[in-house]
This record gives structure tokens, C-alpha cells and sequence, in this order.
């Protein structure tokens, strides 16, 4: 029985548009029903966010076996979720028997992941396996955990799943990954949720748009005083964007995808410490990326330009409320005195930070730099540089630090690379 076909008619300030709710993706003919759903269901999530936070089942014993926790394990940042599939193969066209079925689905997948939240936070850490196919320790106690159950059937109308577990049809898991593109968005958005009252299965798409559109006109919020006297201007997007992320705009919006890719695949042994730096830097707000990227690729260009031994900075600072501190920066060229030197720029902000807001005492910073490759073997090579708590500078490298990168809001630099690190390396020997 094919899903019904939902087409959405949303108003924008630019105007009204039609978005069509694409069925959920085909599912092979030759693999059992079940398993085939719960493969799709990790496969929406890493393809449209990213493998590195979607996990498969964990294994744990029992008696002479073991058993499966979880269909699929999302974890990001301080988010996690167990999401149980539960797969109708060939629904009737009785109403009732199909209600009494999705009853006891749901009631049995929530039942399910409490008992997988029970079992993984009962140690401090498990270890996991993600859709990269690498073994990451989860510190399971520090997350907070949503219970997910998405159900793969066409769906009843008017069928309003019991309060106490956020229900989904396949179709609207995949909906918001691909509305999205940010598994931290909808984690966000399915904590968003779990406040308000349940909908009827198969209109999470229309309360994903009734929340946007109250986004689109809530009036921005006040920048921090401590920040604003830094001349730093207070940017407001709306947390769920109308229209697709990137949509219009792909060759914006994929810039900051690269770089988590180029992360994630790329440098660190330690796997639970990368993926934090790649949970902060995928908490940039969808509607902000596109302009982010935009920038990125014109620093870009204007560094690329300058000849040697000349080497230009450019840096954005991005503070949100309660989310990590990301420090993006881009320079003419790549050595191991500019890794070293972006790495002392990052312990600098990051301090300077702390001090601005001492309430912030765990906060995650992550810098991430881009400089220029021409060999046409990829556009730029990538540096990522992740720190918390005070960074113990001692008092000549902080003077040193700030006598070349300035006060806490400096953004552009330039100037004869030599005679810097020169100068540099003389202010930190200074008695």
C-alpha cells in the first residue's frame, strides 16, 4: 500500500511555496522487510547528517547469547537518541487491525528504548560502532536521550500515537535529515518536540513547518553586553529553516560539510575526542552555513592571491548561546609554524573567552583552519585545533600572544610571515 502523496503549501516573507514530502525511500525486495527499514533508517540520518553519529545496535551478553540494543544509536553532543524501526510488510486495508498494530509497535519500540537507555548508561562509557564503521567509547551518562520509534506503513488517518515517545513515519525521519542536513538540527528539533502534545502520524512535516514559520518572525534575540562592547554584532537565523538547507545556495552550503568530512576522515586516534569537535562544529545553525561558506570561499580567494612572504589571515568567531565556540580561519599558506601558531591563536581566544564568561568554565572550542592547495588535488588542506578548560598560559606567552593576534574580537591580520614569527618567538623569550 503506497503512502499517501503530502504536499505542503507554506508561506514565506519571499512568497508561497509548494513543498512536496517525498514517499520514504525504497526499500530492496530481496532483504527481509524489517532489517531493510532499520538499515534505511541509519542510512537517511548518515547520508543527509553524518556516519560518524549514527551507530549500529550495540551487543551486549545474555546468558549463553547476546542481545541487540537499538535499532539505531544517534549521538551528538550532549544529545543522544534510541531509535527502534518497526516495519508493517503488508498492511491490510482494515482500520482497525492496522491501529491495533501500530499500537502495540510503538508501545513495544518505546518499551524497547527505554531498555536500551537503561542498559547503555548503566556503565559510564560503552563502545560503539558508527556508520564509518569505527569503534568510538560513548560517555553514555552525560547525554540527555530521546526515545525515537519510526514506523515504516503507510500511515491512518487521524492515528494519534500515545504521549511519552516521539513517533515518526519513515517518510518524516527522512523528511527531516534532508530538510535539515545536520544530525545536531534534528536532534534539536526532536528534543524541540518531545515537550509538545503528539500529532497525528504522517504531519510531523506540518509541525516542522508551523515551528518554522513562529521561528521566521520571532523578533531576534539581545546580544550579550559582554560581547556587543567588543564590537561584536549579535547575528539572529531562525533554528529551523523554511526552505531546505542550501537550497539555492548548494555551493555555499556544502563548504561546511567538506570540512566536517575532511575531519572526520582525516588526523586523530582518538576517536570520542573527534567526535566532539565534529558535534560542535555541526552545531552551526543550518540557516547560517550558506553565508558561512559564502565567506570561506571568498577569504579564500583574496589569501591565495597574496604573494610571498606575505600571509593573510582571515577569521570568523562564532559564539551561539549555550553551543561551543567555533573559530574559523583561513591563511595564505600551510607550514608547521602556521599549524603551530593557529594552535596558540585558538589557546588565546579560547582563554580570553573563559575569562569574558567564567560561567562557561566547559565549554568546547574548536578552530578550524583552511589554507589554499594548488595542485588541484582538493581545494585547501584542513587544520582542526579542540580545547576546553583554562589553557595555563604562562604571562610572556600571553603577552606575546596578544601583541600579535590583538584583543578578543580581532578578526583580520596580515603581514611579512618572516619577521612575525621572528618577532614572535623573541616576545616569548622577553624576561
Amino acid at each position: 500500500m503506497p503512502e499517501p502523496p503530502l504536499v505542503l503549501r507554506v508561506e514565506t516573507p519571499d512568497g508561497v511555496f509548494l513543498r512536496p514530502i517525498m514517499a520514504a525511500s525504497l526499500l530492496p525486495p530481496d532483504v527481509e522487510h524489517g532489517g531493510a527499514a532499520e538499515d534505511a533508517t541509519r542510512d537517511a540520518a548518515a547520508f543527509w547528517g553524518l556516519p560518524d553519529f549514527v551507530f549500529r545496535p550495540a551487543l551486549r551478553p545474555r546468558g549463553s547469547g547476546s542481545r541487540e540494543l537499538g535499532d539505531a544509536i544517534l549521538v551528538v553532543g550532549d544529545r543522544a537518541a534510541s531509535v527502534q524501526v518497526k516495519a508493517r510488510h503488508a498492511p491490510s486495508n482494515d482500520d482497525r487491525k492496522e491501529r491495533s498494530w501500530l499500537d502495540k509497535k510503538i508501545r513495544e519500540g518505546a518499551r524497547q528504548a527505554t531498555g536500551t537507555i537503561r542498559a547503555l548508561t548503566s556503565t559510564p562509557t560503552t563502545n560503539l560502532v558508527n556508520e564509518r564503521g569505527r569503534s568510538v567509547a560513548i560517555e553514555t551518562v552525560r547525554r540527555t536521550w530521546l526515545k525515537v520509534v519510526v514506523v515504516d506503513h503507510p500511515g491512518i488517518t487521524g492515528y494519534v500515537p500515545a504521549a511519552g515517545v516521539v513517533v515518526l513515519l519513515r517518510r518524516d525521519w527522512e523528511f527531516l535529515f534532508e530538510q535539515l542536513k545536520s544530525t545536531y538540527a534534528v536532534l534539536e528539533y526532536l528534543h524541540r518536540v518531545t515537550s509538545d502534545s503528539p500529532v497525528p502520524l504522517g504531519e510531523e512535516p506540518v509541525r516542522y513547518y508551523e515551528f518554522a514559520a513562529a521561528d521566521a518572525v520571532a523578533p531576534p534575540g539581545e546580544g550579550d553586553p559582554r560581547l556587543t562592547a567588543l564590537g561584536s554584532e549579535p547575528k539572529s537565523v531562525p533554528q529551523l529553516p523554511q526552505v531546505p538547507a542550501g537550497h539555492g545556495e548548494d555551493q555555499f552550503h556544502v563548504v561546511v560539510r567538506t570540512v566536517l568530512e575532511d575531519i572526520a576522515t582525516t588526523g586523530s586516534a582518538d576517536e570520542a575526542a573527534r567526535l566532539d569537535a565534529l558535534a560542535a562544529l555541526d552545531s552551526i545553525p543550518v540557516a547560517y552555513r550558506a553565508e558561512l561558506g559564502r565567506d570561506i570561499l571568498r577569504w579564500m580567494a583574496e589569501v591565495a592571491a597574496v604573494p610571498e612572504p606575505g600571509q593573510r589571515w582571515r577569521f570568523r568567531n562564532i559564539r551561539w548561546p549555550a553551543r561551543p565556540y567555533l573559530l574559523f580561519g583561513v591563511a595564505t599558506r600551510f607550514s608547521a609554524t602556521v599549524a603551530a601558531t593557529f594552535r596558540d591563536y585558538v589557546s588565546l581566544r579560547h582563554q580570553q573567552q573563559l575569562e569574558l564568561m567564567p560561567e562557561r568554565a566547559e565549554m568546547l572550542s574548536v578552530g578550524v583552519l583552511l589554507t589554499p592547495r594548488h595542485d588541484g588535488y582538493r581545494p585547501w588542506d584542513t587544520t582542526m585545533v579542540a580545547t576546553r578548560g583554562d589553557q595555563g598560559l604562562d604571562p610572556r606567552s600571553r603577552d606575546a600572544l596578544e601583541l600579535l593576534w590583538g584583543p578578543l574580537g580581532t578578526t583580520v591580520w596580515e603581514a611579512d610571515w618572516d619577521k612575525v614569527a621572528e618577532a614572535f618567538e623573541a616576545a616569548k623569550q622577553t624576561p
